[in-house]
């Protein structure tokens, strides 16, 4: 009689497999038999069983399997299952269960008993930790990660568990800076530099230093046979179009560097470090080759696009996000949620160059995917839910029409509000966006017409006021995250007819920006645009709001062109300084500007951005060549 297995590759029809599926989890509900029957079926089948029950809502049994760590090691060594399990998995505890934690803690009490060798606890803890911070659960993550890096401190520090550890530490880097564990992702930064013989100093230093860095792993921890388990991180299938025979050589020092760079460079862009993260990510980008797995590469591509993105390298930017996206889209397909990731990234550099509309649907899309795997109640959601609404609130910015955004808004804080502390530091971005909202709703709404208005206005100051805390216990004064809320609150102080207050808080913004990022940079040239506003409007000081105005047309006109959304707000403020100033001409000067510019918008409403789907996959030699000479 044929198995099971046998059965399955013979591809029995979807229906009569489907049906057997279903008959037997009814069986399981009804009789509440001895499961270790399902122990005995293939992995394959034993993943299909689970995702029938959460497709027949039988939710508490599939919570009563997954939470026993045995059965749930197995389907993390299952390659086949990630996608379905993060459902499973997600699904169980949107029903009530603790799974997460309880995983968390039952891999901690294995540790405490040694029930598995040192090195099977070890491999449990990265795959384990592993999955839980992709599925967005960092603290439980983190709690199994950190165990998982003790126990490979505590063997002699050969090559072996030195490239463990460091894997561990790869994980480690990447749950800390998404769960904004600044203090314990320094420390795991520092064991990671320390590890690869490299010096913070040093490492501050390095501007072309990717191939020491690629040098010191192959020296310490690249040999013949260490035993190292190379399937931790996934499949290794190559580049498209590189040679059959790189298969083997896809995981070296290389691979892991260009990991480690990668999330060094992540904890950098967390912590607005830009230029740190910059030179990170491009070490990474150079650290690839043809066999690098899709998933390594897709994620050094976001970490590299982000990065340019900041620096207002427009142009890199796009090649890198676009190929990010387009990888991702054949590696993983378009209902994964690494697309998904991707797609983020992309409606990132869609709003920051101008092209509001293609963001708001990039972004859309990517929450529809996001919500098809995680529900509605993930971090992940969470964050697509903050990034969506404040590319509503730009895009309905002259039509007033916030309402939509506003709902994203409330949407995301409800759910990180339910997952994290009340002091988390991701509750400050998602309060901040809300607040602008507010404020904007606020002044929308027709004088006499509703009460609320006060109100508005004061539920903002205190989300901004909130974010402001948070940001100041996380990062201090001086960094680009603190001043842009210094710099809301001044905006919100001019909407409260406080002016003095308004213009002190525009002040800190730009000094702390100017000395962060220098005196031309975006973020400088919207403070000073925001200042020049409440110097024409409201303290009539038109001569220095002239002055602010220049000087933020100048900075946008140099990084984005005579396009840019945002001079039109500087155009009308200098007709009205100087219509105030009784130079007319000058006035009429900057309303034929303002005419262009209208033109101009008009026109680019006309151009289309790639549709989704469409980019094409380039060589990795050829996408490092738009970055590196050949003699680099």
């Amino acid at each position: 009689m044929a198995d099971a297995s046998s059965l399955r590759a013979k591809k029995i029809p979807d229906n009569l497999y489907e049906l057997c599926l279903t008959n037997l989890v009814n069986y399981l509900q009804k009789s509440k038999c001895d499961r270790n029957v399902l122990r005995s079926l293939p992995d394959s089948i034993l993943m299909d069983v689970y995702y029938k029950m959460l497709q027949e809502k039988r939710l508490c049994i599939l919570g009563a399997e997954l939470s026993e760590l045995d059965v749930f090691e197995r389907l993390l060594r299952f390659a086949g299952a990630q996608l379905r399990l993060i459902q499973c998995f997600q699904a169980v505890i949107d029903h009530g269960s603790k799974l997460s934690a309880e995983l968390a803690s039952g891999y901690l009490s294995k540790c405490h008993v040694k029930t598995k060798s040192r090195d099977s606890l070890i491999h449990l803890g990265l795959r384990l930790g592993g999955f839980l911070n992709e599925a967005g659960w960092y603290a439980d993550a983190q709690r199994v990660l950190l165990k998982c890096r003790d126990l490979c401190q505590a063997q002699p520090q050969t090559t072996y568990y030195k490239r463990l550890t460091l894997e561990c530490c790869h994980r480690l880097l990447n749950t800390q800076s998404a769960y904004c564990c600044f203090p314990a992702a320094a420390d795991t930064y520092s064991l990671s530099l320390q590890l690869l013989g490299i010096s913070e100093d040093t490492a501050d230093e390095l501007c072309d230093g990717t191939f020491a860095i690629a040098d010191t792993c192959s020296k310490a921890l690249q040999t013949d046979d260490d035993g190292l388990d190379y399937r931790l991180e996934g499949s290794c299938e190559p580049w498209p179009g590189a040679c059959e025979c790189g298969r083997v050589a896809a995981w070296g020092a290389s691979s892991l560097a260009a990991r480690l760079c990668k999330e060094f460079s992540a904890l950098f862009f967390v912590r607005c470090d830009y230029n740190a993260a910059h030179q990170w990510s491009m070490r990474a980008l150079r650290l690839l080759t043809p066999h690098t797995p899709h998933k390594i590469t897709i994620e050094v591509l976001r970490a590299c696009g982000k990065a340019c993105v900041v620096k207002r390298r427009f142009k890199e930017a796009g090649v890198l996000v676009r190929q990010a996206v387009g990888l991702a889209r054949a590696a993983f397909g378009p209902r994964h949620p690494r697309y998904a990731a991707a797609l983020l990234d992309y409606g990132f550099y869609l709003l920051n160059i101008d092209s509001i509309v293609h963001s708001v649907n990039v972004y859309d899309e990517a929450l529809t995917s996001l919500e098809r795997v995680f529900g509605r109640s993930s971090l992940h959601v969470a964050t697509a839910q903050e990034d969506l609404a404040y590319a509503l609130y730009v895009l309905e910015y002259s039509s007033g029409r916030f309402y939509k955004a506003r709902e994203h808004a409330q949407r995301a804080i409800r759910i990180i509000e339910n997952l994290v502390p009340p002091d988390h530091l991701l509750l400050a971005s998602a309060k901040r966006v809300k607040a602008l909202i507010l404020e904007e709703i606020a002044l929308d709404t027709p004088a006499g017409q509703d009460m609320s208005e006060p109100t508005l206005l004061e539920e903002s100051e205190s989300l901004h006021k909130a974010a402001l805390s948070l940001s100041m216990m996380a990062f201090g004064e001086k960094n680009v995250q603190t001043a842009k809320h210094y710099g809301n609150l001044g905006r919100l102080y001019q909407s409260m007819q406080k002016f003095q207050d308004a213009e002190t808080m525009h002040l800190k913004a730009i000094a702390i920006k100017e000395e962060l990022l220098g005196a031309e940079d975006y973020e400088v040239g919207l403070s000073i645009g925001h200042l020049a506003s409440l110097y024409n409007y409201h303290m009539n000081m038109h001569c220095a709001a002239e002055r602010l105005y220049l000087r933020s047309i100048a900075i946008s006109l140099k990084l984005f062109g005579e396009r840019y959304s945002g001079l039109e707000y500087d155009y009308r403020g200098l007709v009205h300084v100087f219509t105030q100033l009784k130079k007319h001409d000058r006035a009429d000067h900057y309303n034929r500007l303002l005419q262009n510019w209208h033109e101009l918008r008009e026109q680019s409403k006309a151009e289309q951005q790639p549709a989704l789907g469409d980019e094409q996959v380039m060589p990795l030699s050829e996408l490092q060549a738009h970055f590196f000479s050949p003699n680099d």
